[in-house]
């Protein structure tokens, strides 16, 4: 570090400030990323089960507004490093903003992804496969022709520009349940998959508008990479892919310190009537002041980023809070539970995908051995409001399996992600555990492989077939941990002060988020955040380093220079991103 002068100062390695200082850094500004952790990304962070359990019992025995009801189970497995276990696990739609951000900054040769497996529907015990392209649809013989001309006018619909159609004249008045049931007639469990596990809705009354967009771009994601619309991040996801954008500020000279306390942060005092009032030759009147626990340099720069929560109250004058104070999910609060399993979750094979000319032949082969179900290495199961006894009649639970395939276990061990979204607001004795424990014993139900005489249910079969054994004989896991996350405080209502802001907040990200949103919303909230901060350093004359110049031609071009979130990569940069 030269001098401890930057132009931006970051706080939190979370995704979205991780975005936002890999952006900066690469467009020549002087980044300084800050975390009190000694670990990336923030509250998503990918962590070892040694950490993880580090985590928790700081949690547990602190008063962090953040998160509640912080337990864990007393027996830890062994080979603790070997784990990446997320604290906000998410997939990623193979198009959308997260992906063309790893992709045009290079980042995503520093990262390996897969693609999710499977997609599910619990009921009554069974996983029923949701159909999400016409391959499904036209290989699905358990669905009526008529459920099947339905379902293909509805994915048409919602795979094109729905916009001018007549059948979206009314979405903005409907929730999305009752849109696909008034207009496209469709009902019962076939309904019950496209709201709750193609649109990934929380609750039935979600909005027709917001989730027909949500829907287009899971369709359109479809065979960008192979059959499925998501990808897996490996080593635990959206942790991984935060330090994946670290690293690259860290090579276009962002500098970065963890595991240092922030003791102080001062502004100078010197009011401006505006932020047009920064020039080159008042620089140090916008000047932060920013100390460290243990760290003898003291940090300045012109502007600061990070989340309401880290903003000092003193300085709440001069917070410019982006997207709003307010967070986009309307539920508030999602309880999360962690799983370590040695055995894996059986999706059941379906009967869908043989052609009928196979089964002319099925005599002949009757002798053979039958194959061994091979467990879910990276998939979702979701359960619908009240498919589990004991679980939440208001809102849809999921759960994320991940294994070996993802780098993110040891061999033979799984970890499974429980989320449920809490409709109404948890009191102090609101127990994570309690609430999501119905849900981990109907997946550990599905760790056992069924009967072979058992594993072909219909996609959608009219009378319920049991494919597993009695919930009171699965197995047990190896480690649980359950918690409740809320979202960050908000901030105090911005003051009529004419004072420049300079102190930026980026769009906070709810914890609510359906699994494959997080990562894009993220991303969305860093370019919002970078380009506000170019505009601030615009006004204020202050160029990135490659462009040092003090030519005011220059310099009223600044503007102009800066086209892009991403710089074109240079030639070994789009080589490596490419392999």
């Amino acid at each position: 570090m030269d001098d401890g002068n930057f132009d931006v100062i970051i706080i939190g390695t979370g995704l979205t400030e991780s975005i936002t200082a890999a952006a900066l850094s690469k467009a020549g500004f002087r980044v300084a990323h800050i975390d009190e952790n000694s670990y990336y990304g923030g509250n998503q962070a990918s962590l070892s089960l040694d950490e993880l359990v580090q985590w928790v019992d700081t949690m547990s025995s602190s008063q962090h507004p953040k998160y509640t009801s912080v337990s864990r189970s007393a027996q830890i497995p062994s080979q603790t490093k070997q784990y990446s276990i997320c604290l906000s696990p998410s997939i990623i739609p193979s198009t959308g903003p997260v992906i063309s951000s790893l992709i045009s900054s290079g980042v995503a040769k520093y990262g390996a992804f897969r693609l999710l497996e499977r997609v599910g529907v619990y009921k009554s015990g069974n996983i029923r496969s949701v159909p999400g392209s016409k391959e499904d649809v036209f290989k699905g013989k358990d669905i009526s022709l008529i459920d099947k001309r339905r379902l293909m006018r509805f994915l048409k619909f919602a795979a094109g520009d729905f916009e001018n159609e007549k059948e979206f004249e009314k979405a903005d008045k409907m929730s999305f349940a009752d849109f696909l049931s008034d207009i496209f007639s469709l009902k019962d469990d076939l309904h019950s998959a496209l709201v709750f596990a193609l649109a990934f809705c929380f609750i039935p009354t979600e909005p027709a508008v917001p989730v027909l967009r949500r829907i287009r771009r899971y369709l359109r994601s479809i065979g960008r990479y192979g059959p499925s619309p998501f990808l897996v991040g490996h080593y635990g996801g959206t942790g991984e892919i935060s330090q994946g954008f670290c690293r690259a500020s860290a090579v276009s000279g962002g500098v970065y310190i963890l595991g240092r306390r922030i003791t102080s942060i001062t502004h100078s005092s010197r009011e401006l009537s505006n932020e047009n009032d920064i020039s080159q030759d008042n620089q140090s009147a916008c000047h932060y002041s920013l100390t460290l626990d243990d760290f003898s340099d003291t940090l300045t720069s012109h502007i600061i980023i990070s989340s309401a929560s880290h903003v000092p109250p003193h300085l709440s004058h001069l917070a410019k809070h982006l997207g709003g104070s307010k967070p986009s999910a309307s539920l508030l609060s999602v309880a999360r539970g962690i799983a370590i399993l040695n055995q894996g979750v059986i999706f059941p094979p379906t009967n869908t995908f043989a052609p009928d000319e196979e089964e002319d032949d099925a005599s002949t082969t009757s002798s053979d051995p039958p194959k061994t179900l091979a467990p879910l290495d990276a998939g979702v199961i979701v359960f619908p409001p009240s498919s589990v006894t004991g679980g939440s009649a208001e809102s849809a639970a999921t759960a994320f399996v991940t294994g070996e395939g993802t780098m993110s276990t040891p061999s033979g061990k799984w970890i499974l992600y429980i989320t449920l979204p809490l409709a109404t607001p948890p009191t102090e004795s609101t127990s994570a555990e309690e609430i999501l424990r119905p849900y981990l014993d109907a997946t550990l139900a599905l760790t056992t492989e069924p009967p072979i005489s058992t594993v072909q249910p219909k996609l959608f079969p009219s009378k319920s077939a049991t494919l597993s054994p009695p919930e009171a004989t699965s197995p047990r896991p190896l480690f649980t941990a359950f918690y409740i996350e809320h979202t960050d405080s908000l901030p105090a209502p911005e003051n009529s002060s004419t004072q420049a802001r300079t102190y930026i907040v980026p769009s906070p990200l709810a914890p609510a988020y359906p699994l494959p949103d997080l990562p894009d919303a993220a991303a969305t909230s860093a370019e919002a955040a970078f380009w506000e901060t170019v505009r601030i350093l615009c006004q204020a004359g202050i160029r990135p380093k490659w462009n040092q110049t003090s030519n005011e031609e220059q310099v009223s071009k600044l503007d102009e220079e800066i086209k892009t979130f991403w710089p074109p990569m240079q030639g070994d940069e789009v080589s490596e991103g490419e392999d």
